[in-house]
């Protein structure tokens, strides 16, 4: 180990109180399966161990990027050249009557059992996306019209100054696919939902309901993906389009590049079949781009967020 790690570790145990895993293969934390290794890698168990880490990497001056499910990222081939601080800090728990506190490393799904174990319907149409509540309140993750800023009654986020503050749903400033987290690079600690009494035998039923239709569209669990790959564009007109139409109507389905390829079910999903790299990927949405530019004059914008291996 070199002196620099050895004294960087040395520091991260001091403050933190545990150790850093180093040369971790970030495909094994990539619902993708692509990227190399990264320099440092830590999973936070706690809101403290999290705010610990990421307060080092800036004193330190280590770059770091933070992940959660690992959906909605490519990591590079060359891995990270810093820190990448996995956020496991998870937890639920009722604040009123209809009014729960969601920590930003639980699990969707574990979101979506809660509120269907104590009654609490208002979030069903999140049900079978991937993922941390961090991740989708950072990306204002939703379906079927709806998104998950339209019930976050209040946020605590963890500002690049060190401070912590408290947001409001205006403050978040959430629009499609976009919320201050990504404006300002704020990370999220914890966020407050007001949810709407109703009978857990209806919410299985809009949840059934609403996995069904994902279900027929969206590759299976399991896939080597990271969700819709490009956002939905908006016309001039303030329309939005669908990016799967846009690209089937360029013979999206067809294409692939190696082991990257479009999933036949929905243009809009990129797969690796086997031993893709992210070079493959951004190759493969590079053509995608091009041909949707060419023939309709849009630009489509990358839901999936590329992290390259020198931040």
């Amino acid at each position: 180990m070199g002196k620099e790690k050895r004294e960087f570790q040395n520091l991260f145990k001091k403050a933190v109180g545990h150790e850093l895993e180093e040369s971790v293969p970030l495909k094994l934390h990539s619902n993708f399966k692509i990227g190399g290794k990264a320099d440092y890698f830590f999973s936070a168990s706690s809101l403290n161990d999290l705010y610990g880490a990421i307060e080092l990497a800036r004193e330190q001056e280590v770059p770091y990027h933070l992940i959660g499910g690992g959906y909605n990222v490519l990591f590079d081939d060359d891995g990270f050249r810093g820190l990448v601080i996995k956020n496991n800090a998870k937890g639920i728990k009722k604040l009123g009557h209809t009014e729960i506190e969601v920590l930003s490393g639980t699990d969707m799904e574990d979101l979506i059992e809660f509120c269907v174990e104590k009654g609490l319907g208002g979030v069903e149409f999140l049900a079978g996306i991937p993922g941390t509540v961090g991740g989708a309140v950072c990306g204002n993750a939703g379906a079927f019209g709806q998104s998950i800023g339209d019930r976050i009654h209040q946020a605590v986020v963890l500002k690049q100054n060190g401070e912590t503050a408290e947001l409001n749903r205006s403050q978040m400033s959430f629009e499609y696919r976009k919320s201050i987290l990504k404006e300002k690079s704020y990370i999220l600690l914890k966020i407050m939902l007001k949810l709407i009494p109703k009978s857990s035998e209806s919410i299985k039923k809009e949840i059934k309901a609403n996995i069904k239709q994902r279900e027929e569209k969206h590759p299976p669990w399991g896939t080597a993906c990271a969700g819709s790959y490009f956002k939905n564009p908006v016309s001039e007109a303030g329309e939005k389009m669908a990016a799967g139409y846009l690209l089937d109507r360029v013979g999206a389905r067809s294409l692939k590049k190696r082991d990257a390829a479009v999933y036949k079910g929905h243009a809009n999903f990129l797969i690796n079949t086997g031993k893709a790299s992210s070079k493959d990927i951004r190759e493969l949405a590079a053509e995608l781009k091009n041909r949707v530019r060419k023939r309709f004059g849009i630009t489509l914008e990358e839901e999936v967020v590329f992290i390259p291996a020198e931040p």
